[in-house]
């Protein structure tokens, strides 16, 4: 998730200053097109999750013991849902894995080897009635800050990573060590049926009510640019590229900064790029839903869509046209809204980790959300999603935030359960979620 990007949320929000407020006199389109968003309907026991990360809350819950008593922490303060990272960053996973290995090990803290992480969630979760999701880091190989992770002791997937496109050239991620995943190629087949196989091993093994998949993007507007890709991309365009990859973009300095200029195949790249990404979705749902029906399949995003071409993730519905929008549409195609993938998705979940909680616009909690329903067309279920950590100075603030979620979406997630023990937040949202119900 990109929960701790905030120069990433900074830039977007200087951007996103122009854009429209999402109501139906500020897009360039016909009312029948699109429909003005009605206010969500107040309705008692909206879906609230708490997001349990993998690596902040690695020793902690380490103990069965922590499990069970959080687990019942969260469903007395109104969570009825749990999303338990269970393949963080890294890329090792934190339930019984015959394809890869399961970290027991993270930052100095060993735990034991005879706990079953995952199932222990789904225990106590039993027990106290709250359901239980799983959250996959899809495209994450390892760890660059700390050279950990699969690509880094297996050579054969090392040669997986994503390439990218630099000022001082073509350079690996594993080398960019102010990334701090390392990302595979979601290009390369290879890539794909490894992820597929995890998330398919994962549905099997466990009981769990739901999937998030994270990360299942690319890194950035920068990868990949491997030959793969490149052959990939010319199948696709039926024609080879000669300026590779300057016909894509090239670096320039402009006043004594790098910046991209875009080439005559950009917007081309682009919705491609946004192919891979809807097409790996449909796999990804078909082989959960061949294996276990009932399982709800979802992706957390940012809800900052207006840039989110960036990694390739076009998480709007296909009935809806960002060309038709009033905001800075040039980076995109004619056929770019043919690969939005909210159809494909049982639940999503928004981040709207601004600190104005009321207002118009992208960049407020409210607009964010009612922007983000407008986009996904009633395709599917929109969570609200907070960052706890942005409230830790004005804890009462989290009630209004709360409580906007699940009047302005269909529901609240929370990121994270560490930061909401750690300063102590569990009444302010209590509050939230007992005022919208």
């Amino acid at each position: 998730m990109k929960k701790y990007c905030f120069s990433y949320l900074f830039v977007s929000a200087l951007l996103l200053g122009l854009i429209c407020c999402g109501k139906k006199d500020d897009i360039n389109t016909s009312d029948d097109k699109y429909p003005e968003v009605e206010e969500p309907i107040i309705v008692k026991e909206k879906p609230c999750y708490l997001w349990v990360d993998a690596s902040a809350n690695f020793e902690r819950f380490s103990s069965r013991d922590n499990i069970k008593t959080y687990v019942k922490k969260a469903k007395e303060t109104g969570f009825t849902h749990l999303v338990v990272d269970v393949r963080p960053v890294v890329g090792d996973v934190m339930y019984k894995s015959e394809l890869v290995d399961e970290l027991l090990t993270w930052k100095g803290v060993t735990r034991d080897a005879s706990q079953d992480y995952l199932q222990d969630f789904l225990d106590e979760g039993k027990a106290s009635g709250i359901k239980v999701f799983a959250s996959m880091n899809v495209f994450s190989g390892g760890h660059n800050y700390v050279d950990k992770g699969v690509v880094y002791r297996d050579p054969e997937m090392a040669k997986l990573t994503s390439l990218l496109n630099m000022p001082e050239g073509i350079v690996d991620i594993k080398n960019k060590k102010d990334r701090f995943s390392a990302f595979f190629n979601p290009v390369n087949p290879k890539v794909q049926q490894y992820c597929l196989n995890l998330i398919k091993e994962l549905v099997r093994k466990y009981d769990i009510d739901g999937i998030i998949l994270d990360r299942c993007r690319f890194d950035g507007l920068d990868s990949d640019f491997s030959p793969l890709s490149r052959a990939t991309f010319e199948e696709r365009l039926g024609n080879p590229v000669i300026n590779w990859p300057g016909s894509v973009f090239e670096w320039k300095k402009i006043n004594g900064s790098w910046a991209r200029n875009p080439g005559p195949l950009y917007k081309s790249w682009l919705e491609w790029r946004a192919q891979v990404i809807f097409k790996f979705f449909e796999k990804a749902r078909d082989a959960v839903k061949e294996i276990k029906d009932d399982v709800q399949f979802g992706t957390y995003t940012g809800a900052w869509y207006p840039t989110y071409y960036d990694v390739g993730a076009n998480w709007a519905s296909q009935k809806y046209d960002p060309l038709l929008d009033t905001y800075s549409n040039w980076m995109y195609s004619n056929n770019y809204k043919n690969y939005g993938y909210a159809g494909l998705l049982d639940v999503y979940m928004t981040g709207v980790y601004y600190n104005n909680i009321a207002g118009n616009g992208w960049y407020t909690i409210e607009g964010g959300l009612d922007n983000a329903r407008r986009i996904v067309c009633g395709d599917v279920p929109v969570m609200g999603s907070l960052y706890a950590e942005m409230f830790k100075n004005n804890p009462s603030q989290i009630t209004d935030a709360v409580k906007m979620c699940l009047t302005h979406s269909d529901g609240l997630m929370m990121f994270d359960i560490v930061q909401v023990i750690k300063y102590n937040l569990w009444y302010e949202i209590k509050t939230g979620i007992d005022l919208a119900n």
